[in-house]
């Protein structure tokens, strides 16, 4: 009999694919069954959001901010729209991401913040952290988080989104 090397990408999707398979023997029902929830996802684009030196435009991005949230929590009023998600009592760390080639815009933290507090968060309980978030004391008190990384591709599974942010 011939013996086959396993390398560790075979490793890998064996073990992947044994997993799988248990789950669905372990808990079919959860697994496939069909949820009549759906996923709402907001896209707003606005031209005018960078000047012609990419600089960002800090009023054209609060409306798209703003936009975006009424739409989401279909309400016509930004600050109550807000205040579904933010409460005047809560601790709110914003995560953000500082990395040079593509770091949350300062122009978009204002607009967080501003909003943040506009459904009652006072300043002193607000927070912007990329890094070090275990040491800061409203982190580790947060009740509340706002994850604000820039969207980007990725190698291995085609984009980058917010979750990936939350391992630091």
């Amino acid at each position: 009999m011939k013996r086959k090397i396993f390398n560790r990408r075979e490793f890998l999707k064996t073990g992947t694919l044994a997993a799988s398979a248990t789950l669905l023997m372990k808990f079919p029902h959860s697994v496939l069954s069909k949820t009549n929830e759906k996923t709402k996802v907001v896209l707003i684009r606005n031209a005018d959001v960078l000047d012609a030196s990419n600089k960002v435009n800090s009023e054209v991005i609060q409306n798209m901010l703003d936009e975006a949230v009424k739409v989401l929590f279909g309400n016509k009023d930004v600050v109550t729209a807000w205040k579904s998600i933010i409460k005047p009592e809560d601790i709110v760390g914003i995560k953000t991401n500082v990395w040079n080639y593509l770091a949350t815009p300062k122009e978009l933290e204002n607009a967080i913040k501003k909003r943040v507090m506009d459904a009652g968060v006072a300043e002193e309980k607000i927070s912007f952290k990329d890094r070090g978030v275990l040491r800061d004391p409203i982190f580790q008190n947060a009740t509340a988080l706002i994850n604000s990384r820039p969207m980007r591709t990725h190698y291995w599974s085609g984009v980058g989104s917010l979750i990936k942010n939350y391992i630091m």
